[in-house]
């Protein structure tokens, strides 16, 4: 039997844990809400039922069965919910009607059986890419057009430029009046005021109340007229404008398919879409993807912007995840992805094809491009071009909505030279054609659009083409470095891209690459349209250091002699370079932020071979000790609320002396109220032994909740160091300062606000092994902060690459340590994993219950792995000490505690309270996560975060 004294303390833990979970969560099949959970009803809808009751109205969008009529469908909603509802739109092109209905009448619906779904239609907004005007001004010598970066020249000079095509441009509208717009549009809708001009010459022009769709519209078929020197892509295609945006740039998503439906029954060729919003299957269904899908059913070619929300990946936009669009990201000139251009891939968890699928499809220039404006567009989002040549009618600006008319007025272009050419064949010659640009593919897609290129790859009548999207293998969001300690990837969709039929066809691999990738089928049958196999990466767990290094191949599509696709392998097998440990013990539950809210950064540290995990609390957990921290190299502490305990501090202390990286985010405080936004004391209690100190200095609190910069252009100062070498600047949303004592542990401030350098924003220091990087704004490594830092020239991005860089530890990585073994009078085999590029030794101490010493021979194997064995003599705690040392004398020490159960009896009595303990722990995690997510975030800007989904209040999805 267990010592009564320990089993007394496990259940008096079973007991704590049950008092500590409020009882309504203990009372099975409660449900806290009062909406019925429906399978039918998007989870987003009805909560936000739950929230504003069941007779508030909400904008919502009904999906009925494939090929129900629009006059069936109202007979439906006026059966069951007569009073209820309030019809906007009847589709017809897909099964929708959108309307206003109350949350009564969505329940009632929902549970009569004539609908397939319901969501909210869902009101996003989002924010332009914005350079300051200073910026700006000096910015554009050597300005080259898109037509020359995408090499529509040799097209123009052979009569084609898109006369006969009928573009719909579904934006903010257009203003008729533009020199180069006149005589441009054929036929005006706007949708969000309810007018309607299909025939110009009466009198009525078109207009624009925004800006965005003038920039749009003559992206794609300006004219030279006013400039006689630059035009859109399509100058001889016409203009269907319809307007979907108000003048704000929002809308909501059952607009935008209105929109696309309008289009389609007008007669458009090609639907030009640099709107989106954020995308999730728990949605169920999106509107404007669903329209999308129809309109490219129906013939029309749609290309659609990718989004603005890079450089992370997974953050392509709603309508452009749609997989039959053209998705568009942004190039720099001819040279490089844009910095804020969405990424890939798309992963679907319950829609077709599940997985991960490629996107964006190609980019092209939409980085400081020049383009059409509206006369009366704000100065500050739409800058004027060259005013002394051009005047006010022109504009530079930047995002992917300016790349997308761009590839549709290439798309015009081809479907002007070859007619009947469909859109499946547009997108694919337009991928086929495109020029790779060496990045990742889901930064890039195929390439940069040439659609010179494009068009030649067009022959005859049956136009025939096979692709493979992605272009290379692996990609994001982990990108093409690979552990050589058992790496393995979610499996990769390919998608193949066909205009005809190929049965039989045989996936061949090739290359040294094929020993550590695999893929899903040796044969297919590739079908007219899109086809998916896909490939998984394995490293195996014995492969020795010697076989680090580039593995390359290819995978293709075979038939007998006939090659009709590939794809090309490339991957570097890398050591092991550290494990980041993010502190998630200390997160106030209405404030917690997340390691996804650093996705770029955790992008960056997985080049490096850095792994990031989670240090999570349970309900009874005391803190965190030294032996949780040792299993990393890297500590990090980010904006945590609750305070640290003194064990907790001198944990860190001993961790950074044995050769750990702490890596500590502080945050803002609000000299006005005196009251710090994150747990100041404990930062400056764990900072204390390095000089370094958080002030209590608030910086950063711009205009309308946005940030500022500060560094060498603001009269501060820059050091000599590789942490901060090409960051001069840094863009700051409410943060603080550093004071730096450099007296105490060699501490250092890297980059100062002031030239006097009293107040850093970085600084570092060293103690025993160790070291400490401290960053005075943990903002400035969010994702949605890196473009609006970009936009401002500050240097958070370079900030993010070389910190990434600089917290790869000196000291030998200690992968982790694997233990096996049975009950008492087994052998416990026991496996250290340790990389050093020159490692001298490592050794390994088990110390047992009773403090004596259970270490045999160690034996080193594969270059990092390290075994040994022993009898297990009796029950209780192990410890195992590794103590890891390299050439240049770097020490790694890691500790790891396991309890061996004296007998079977008490091992199953243990794992009886623990099983308990465990279900009574998920229950109230769960309590807890309830209330973490009804508090919400704390928002770090006045102003709605990108992307984020509001509760209704009438602003809609925005412009990209």
């Amino acid at each position: 039997m267990l010592p009564t004294k320990f089993r007394i303390q496990l259940i008096a833990a079973s007991l704590i844990v049950v008092m500590l979970v409020p009882l309504p969560v203990l009372v099975a099949g409660v449900n806290v809400n009062n909406t019925t959970e429906s399978p039918i009803i998007a989870p987003s809808l009805a909560e936000m039922i739950d929230q504003q009751g069941a007779n508030e109205f909400i904008p919502v969008v009904f999906k009925f069965p494939q090929g129900t009529p629009p006059e069936i469908m109202e007979d439906q909603i006026a059966y069951y919910n007569s009073n209820d509802i309030i019809i906007k739109h009847s589709f017809h092109i897909v099964p929708m009607v959108s309307a206003y209905a109350t949350g009564r009448a969505v329940e009632r619906l929902a549970s009569s059986g004539v609908l397939t779904s319901v969501v909210q239609d869902r009101k996003i907004e989002a924010i332009n890419i914005v350079e300051p005007n200073e910026y700006k001004a000096t910015s554009f010598s050597g300005y080259r057009h898109p037509d020359e970066i995408i090499d529509v020249d040799q097209l123009w000079a052979s009569g084609i430029n898109g006369t006969g095509i009928t573009v719909a441009v579904l934006d903010s509208g257009a203003w008729g009046q533009h020199p180069d717009l006149v005589n441009k549009i054929i036929g005006f809708k706007d949708l969000i005021n309810g007018r309607d001009d299909l025939d110009p010459s009466n009198g009525m022009n078109a207009y624009d109340d925004n800006g965005h769709g003038t920039g749009t519209a003559w992206l794609v078929a300006g004219t030279d007229a006013g400039t006689g020197s630059y035009s859109g892509m399509a100058p001889g295609a016409d203009l269907l404008i319809v307007k979907i945006l108000d003048e704000d740039g929002t809308t909501d998503d059952s607009t935008i398919a209105q929109g696309i439906e309008y289009a389609v029954d007008a007669g458009a060729d090609v639907i030009s879409l640099s709107v989106g919003g954020p995308w999730s299957e728990s949605y169920l269904f999106d509107p404007s993807i669903s329209a999308c899908e129809a309109a490219v059913e129906s013939g029309v070619t749609v290309v659609v912007a990718a989004g603005n929300s890079g450089p992370a990946s997974g953050t392509i936009n709603s309508p452009g995840v749609t997989q039959e669009v053209i998705t568009v990201g942004a190039s720099n000139g001819d040279y490089g992805v844009a910095t804020f251009s969405s990424r890939g891939p798309v992963t679907r968890d319950s829609s077709t094809p599940r997985g991960r699928v490629a996107k964006p499809d190609v980019i092209a220039p939409g980085y400081h491009v020049m383009s059409g404006r509206w006369v009366d567009a704000n100065p500050y989002d739409y800058p004027i071009y060259n005013s002394t040549q051009f005047g006010d009618y022109y504009m530079i600006w930047s995002g992917t909505s300016a790349a997308t008319p761009i590839v549709a007025g290439a798309a015009a272009l081809l479907k002007q030279k070859y007619a009947g050419l469909s859109p499946l064949a547009v997108k694919a010659f337009l991928m086929a054609g495109a020029k790779d640009l060496g990045f990742d593919p889901m930064a890039q897609g195929m390439g940069l659009v040439n659609v010179t290129r494009a068009s030649e790859l067009i022959t005859g009548t049956s136009r025939v083409i096979t692709l493979m999207s992605p272009l290379r293998y692996p990609t994001l969001p982990e990108g093409d470095k690979v552990l050589v300690i058992g790496d393995n990837r979610p499996p990769q969709n390919i998608t193949v891209i066909s205009t005809v039929n190929h049965y039989g066809v045989e996936i061949v691999v090739k290359g040294n690459a094929s020993v550590l990738v695999n893929i899903s089928s040796a044969t297919m049958d590739v079908k007219t349209g899109y086809s998916y196999f896909s490939v998984g990466l394995d490293v195996p767990d014995n492969l020795p250091l010697s076989e680090i290094g580039l593995y390359t191949g290819n995978i293709s599509l075979v038939n007998g002699d006939e090659t009709y696709a590939t794809m090309s392998l490339r991957l570097v097998v890398t050591t092991f370079g550290g494990r980041i440990l993010v502190d998630m013990m200390h997160q106030a539950i209405n404030d917690n932020d997340d390691p996804d809210y650093y996705s770029y950064f955790g992008q960056e540290l997985r080049t490096e071979g850095i792994l990031t995990e989670r240090l999570e609390g349970t309900l009874f957990s005391n803190g965190f000790t030294l032996d949780m921290l040792s299993s990393s190299e890297i500590f990090l502490i980010m904006d945590t609320e609750t305070p640290y305990t003194q064990e907790e501090i001198d944990a860190i202390h001993k961790y950074v002396e044995d050769g750990g990286v702490l890596l500590i985010l502080s945050e803002y405080y609000d000299s006005v109220t005196n009251n710090a936004s994150f747990n100041i004391d404990s930062y400056n209690k764990i900072l204390e032994p390095y000089g370094i100190q958080c002030e209590k200095n608030g910086i950063g609190v711009g205009v309308n909740g946005n940030g500022l910069v500060y560094g060498v252009n603001s009269g501060g100062s820059a050091e000599d160091d590789p942490l901060v070498e090409g960051v001069d600047n840094l863009y700051v949303v409410y943060g603080g300062t550093l004071s730096v004592d450099p007296t105490v542990a060699n501490a250092r401030g890297l980059l100062w606000i002031d030239s006097e350098k009293q107040h850093a924003l970085i600084a570092t220091a060293q103690s025993g092994k160790g070291k400490v990087i401290a960053i005075s704004d943990g903002s400035t490594l969010y994702d949605d902060i890196i473009n609006d830092a970009t936009d401002r020239g500050a240097d958070n991005l370079q900030l993010i690459h070389n910190l990434a860089k600089s917290i790869v530890s000196d000291t030998p990585r200690i992968y982790g340590v694997d233990f096996e073994a049975g009950g008492v009078g087994s052998t416990a085999n026991l496996t250290v994993y340790v990389f050093d590029e020159n490692l001298e030794s490592v050794s390994v101490t088990v110390t047992k219950p009773d403090d004596t010493n259970a270490t045999t021979t160690l034996s080193e194997t594969l270059g990092y792995r390290f075994t040994t064995s022993f009898v297990i003599e009796t029950g209780g705690f192990y410890t195992i000490h590794v103590e890891a040392t390299d050439a240049d004398g770097n020490i790694r020490i890691y500790e790891k505690t396991i309890l061996i159960p004296i007998k079977a009896a008490e091992d199953q009595f243990i794992t009886a309270v623990i099983g308990g303990l465990l279900i009574i722990v998920v229950i109230g995690l769960c309590y807890v996560a309830s209330l973490k997510f009804s508090g919400g975030r704390r928002p770090r800007r006045s102003q709605p975060e990108e992307w984020e989904v509001p509760v209704n209040d009438g602003t809609p999805p925005e412009i990209v």
